[in-house]
């Protein structure tokens, strides 16, 4: 029979509709059917996904920056390095109170210093550098910050008084400041998209605070115990040199601006907010430096008092300069989102109660419990390994819980921890006390930062990413040096009454009961937090995707029946 030429030119222009948009028809070769034999799983059979597309979907793929794998293993590790610096130095400071104050005849105040110092300049310096890094360049200033930090931790070691040694602390507090903004702005950029591989990326960020506390007790203390403590300072030179080293390689050029010579990138320095970074420095430094020397001196002093009152009103200065300047170092919009403000005070009160607590801790291990420096790194080194443990599950759980859950478990792990700390005797059993206080210490430190750090993250756009970290550790930072202060006026203040004399744990205790109420506070603004889960793969890709590939079936099937029915016509 013949075939009409109407029917025979629509048949045709049928099938070359089709062969063009990848459906099989009889009129085009077949190919080998690769969809339909790659093994899917969880039953994606339906959306025609391979398991490698499910995985890049679900977990996410590579950022470009990274050359391989390895190098982006490297970058987190760094990362994780940077965060931990002053929490690393902390524990030094911890665990060689005793042997430093003997050595150097420090009073109580002075060695409450050491960490005091290191987080006060940390604070005071890191809104400033994180700008810094956005507009000069954040690997050049992450390098610079890692060899600054390796080269003066080693003049501590040469300390002969205590003046020196703080004065030098006071600088590492500055190099470690010149670390976190670029690696938190590279993490940043780098996984700006949410995903599973970027829950995992940034727990392991947040694990350096808890974890560099613990390592630098344990490490330290081993070289505490078999050398001096002056070993502990070469010993953290030798450790940070390697890292320098190893970071030229490692982290990747990840900058806010284009390449260009330096003269050009300096010509962005226009854009800096120094008035911003004067009244930081000096506002919060005179105003930790009255609550640390307060105890000591007296709170009715004229200089303690002065220090108090113009602190605070150069931070009043620095809030309404902020609101004027185009660049500043604290955007004042990001403080109008209710759960990023809400985040950053349970954040910081569960922070003071973390700290004040180890701090204590370690030295009730060798004043009352009198331990060396190797048995108090070891009876700290639970820590160590639930910290690994914890940042493992808020890397699972950050897209499939409710992040608000998870800061209010947080915020009651931070409360039962002190609350198990504050009853104890120096005659209690280590496992019933402090061995579960000491975990769930590190579980609420571990899962409020993950928490925290994702959604600061989200709060700033991509080029203000250093700015964003450093906004988050300002806060830290400036926390832990106001808390020591608080807490070692507690200390000093008991231990001069008849009762502190007669009872040596008293004072522990009272230092201890800080922590509680410090972590109450965290509870009690927590519940009001609101938030999903984060880190979720966005949904409108994945549904663009699905919608795509069905539509891509219906087409095909429409498209042969019709074709079929023509050729049955013909």
């Amino acid at each position: 029979m013949a075939v009409p030429s109407e029917q025979f030119a629509e048949i045709t222009e049928i099938t070359h509709d089709q062969s063009r948009a990848g459906i099989e028809t009889d009129a085009t070769p077949k190919s080998s059917s690769f969809k339909e034999n790659t093994p899917t799983i969880n039953g994606d059979e339906e959306n025609g996904l391979s398991t490698i597309e499910r995985i890049k979907t679900h977990f996410g793929d590579r950022p470009e920056c990274f050359k391989n794998t390895f190098q982006e293993i490297s970058f987190v590790f760094q990362a994780t390095v940077a965060t931990a610096t002053t929490s690393f130095l902390t524990g030094v400071a911890l665990i060689i109170t005793v042997p430093v104050s003997h050595d150097l005849n420090m009073t109580q105040g002075e060695i409450a210093w050491i960490s005091a110092s290191v987080s006060l300049v940390a604070g005071a310096f890191q809104l400033a550098l994180g700008q810094l890094a956005d507009l000069l360049g954040r690997k050049l200033m992450y390098i610079t910050g890692m060899g600054s930090f390796s080269a003066f931790v080693l003049l501590v070691a040469f300390s002969q008084n205590p003046f020196w040694m703080l004065i030098v602390c006071g600088i590492l507090g500055a190099c470690s400041a010149m670390v976190v903004p670029p690696a938190i702005g590279i993490l940043g950029a780098a996984y700006a998209t949410p995903s599973k591989r970027k829950n995992m990326a940034f727990s392991a960020f947040s694990a350096g605070n808890p974890l560099g506390f613990v390592f630098g007790t344990i490490i330290c203390g081993i070289a505490t115990q078999l050398s001096s403590w002056r070993a502990a300072f070469v010993t953290l030179c030798i450790i940070w040199a390697v890292f320098t080293a190893h970071a030229i390689w490692a982290v990747p050029n990840v900058e806010n601006f284009d390449r260009a010579p330096l003269r050009q990138r300096l010509s962005t320095l226009k854009q800096f907010d120094y008035v911003g970074t004067i009244l930081t420095i000096f506002g919060t430094g005179m105003f930790t430096a009255g609550l640390t020397l307060g105890p000591e001196d007296g709170w009715g002093r004229a200089h303690v008092i002065a220090l108090l009152v113009v602190g605070i009103v150069l931070l009043i200065i620095f809030v309404l300069w902020e609101r004027i300047f185009p660049t500043p170092l604290m955007p004042p919009h990001i403080w109008k989102d209710r759960n990023f403000s809400l985040i950053i005070a349970v954040v910081l009160f569960g922070t003071m109660s973390f700290t004040s607590s180890g701090f204590w801790t370690a030295f009730f291990l060798q004043q009352i419990k009198q331990y060396s420096t190797l048995m108090v790194a070891v009876h700290l080194l639970p820590m160590a390994i639930a910290g690994l443990l914890w940042n493992i599950v808020a890397g699972r759980i950050l897209h499939r819980v409710n992040n608000t859950a998870i800061m209010v478990f947080g915020a009651v792990c931070y409360l039962g921890a002190s609350l198990l700390f504050s009853f104890m005797r120096p005659e209690s059993n280590y496992w019933a006390f402090m061995f579960p206080a000491l975990i769930l210490n590190v579980a609420g430190a571990d899962l409020q930062f993950n928490v925290a750090n994702m959604y600061v993250m989200q709060s700033l756009p991509k080029h203000q990413q250093s700015l964003a970290g450093g906004i988050f550790n300002v806060v830290i930072r400036l926390s832990n040096a106001a808390v020591m202060g608080i807490s070692t006026a507690v200390f000093s203040s008991v231990e001069l009454t008849a009762e502190g004399m007669a009872d040596p744990m008293l004072k522990f205790t009272r230092t201890f009961q800080v922590s509680v109420a410090l972590a109450a506070a965290s509870v009690l603004f927590s519940p009001f937090i609101r938030l999903g889960t984060q880190g979720n793969h966005p949904k409108g890709e994945n549904q663009e995707k699905t919608q795509s590939s069905k539509s891509t079936e219906v087409g095909t099937s429409a498209g042969e029946s019709e074709l079929e029915e023509k050729k049955q016509d013909v």
